[in-house]
């Protein structure tokens, strides 16, 4: 799974997004209040607009200065004190460009009104707009290092799990060829003619494997040809002790599982159930589905005890492949199936 880090020049178009809109919006909201309150008066709308376009220019700058010296990164007590003597420098010096501008050029009459209590109270007005302004700007950035740092979780999520699932193959393969060079040693010298049959499925078996290997999942039909491979395979040393059948539903044939899981079972059930028993048995694979998942079982004659050992490295990765690839819902389980069947069974969610 691959997850491409978002761009840079998202959060730099967004804020421009914002600060267009938002300026926009605050100019609006004051020439309706204006004209409600006072009538339409062409030179207050110009005078809002010169205040909104020193206002526009003001916050920019001081965002500026924000990604210059790294502000987003003070504490929560030194960035409210910041924002705090940012706003009221920034409402005096607004203030100051403003009230000359409109007086200067848009006269309205009432310029000897214009006391320092107004002047005041302008500046208190305006740092509470600035104040707004950096509330949502501190919460924009917050919001997009948030989002930066989840599609950062998530790749590295991702990584950990392709590097997790390429140990889990380099693990499965060579336990798999371990285990039949093994069985092929025993016969070289006692039946020559059935140890070239198992070479003959030993070598289709490992053309599976490298066809699968750069696979995170194949379909299940493809995987029971591995397993019909294998079982040719161990029928071969164990003649009448080994006996299999496949009850397969033809709907699950076309859905996708890890590869070799299926097969890994078969290997587990016969190396841990019908080797160890005299008269052998038997191997059941059935396939079906299930509350909108697919369900494998393997079943075999045997049963398991405090004294059996540990159905080893290949049933665990089995395991470990099917949680990291579909999630806890595919665990896999391995139980007493009745008195006389062992049954090692996975379920994969369908959606």
């Amino acid at each position: 799974m691959t997850i491409m880090k978002e761009s840079p020049l998202n959060s730099a178009r967004l804020y421009w997004i914002f600060q267009f809109f938002g300026w926009g919006l605050f100019y609006i909201f004051y020439t309706v209040v204006a004209t409600y309150l006072n009538g339409y008066q062409w030179h207050i709308m110009i005078g809002y607009m010169n205040t909104v376009v020193v206002g526009f220019i003001l916050t920019h700058l001081y965002r500026k200065y924000i990604t210059t010296h790294n502000c987003e990164n003070y504490g929560l007590l030194k960035l409210s004190g910041f924002v705090l003597t940012a706003s009221f420098i920034i409402a005096i010096v607004w203030a100051g460009i403003v009230l000359p501008i409109n007086s200067m050029f848009f006269p309205t009459g009432k310029e000897s009104e214009m006391t320092v209590v107004f002047g005041i109270i302008l500046v208190f007005n305006l740092a509470i707009v600035v104040v707004g302004w950096s509330l949502m700007y501190f919460l924009f950035k917050f919001f997009m290092n948030f989002k930066s740092s989840e599609v950062e979780k998530w790749r590295l999520e991702a990584a950990v799990k392709d590097a997790e699932l390429i140990a889990l193959k380099s693990q499965i393969n060579p336990h798999f060829i371990f285990n039949c060079l093994n069985n092929i040693r025993s016969l070289v010298i006692e039946n020559p003619e059935k140890s070239r049959d198992m070479i003959t499925h030993l070598s289709d078996l490992l053309r599976h494997s490298i066809q699968f290997n750069n696979k995170e999942k194949v379909s299940l039909e493809q995987e029971l040809e591995v397993v019909q491979n294998y079982l040719n395979l161990e029928s071969i040393q164990f003649e009448d002790r080994l006996r299999y059948r496949l009850e397969i539903k033809p709907e699950t044939l076309e859905l996708q599982i890890p590869p070799m899981a299926v097969q890994l079972l078969v290997e587990n059930a016969i190396k841990h159930g019908i080797a160890n028993l005299p008269k052998g048995g038997e191997v059941n694979i059935k396939s079906y589905l299930d509350n909108q998942a697919l369900v494998v079982e393997v079943l075999n004659t045997g049963q398991i005890n405090n004294t059996t050992k540990g159905a080893g490295i290949g049933l665990k990765n089995a395991s470990d492949r099917l949680n990291l690839i579909f999630g806890k819902l595919s665990g896999l389980e391995i139980s007493n199936f009745n008195s006389e069947m062992v049954v090692a069974k996975f379920k994969i969610p369908l959606t």
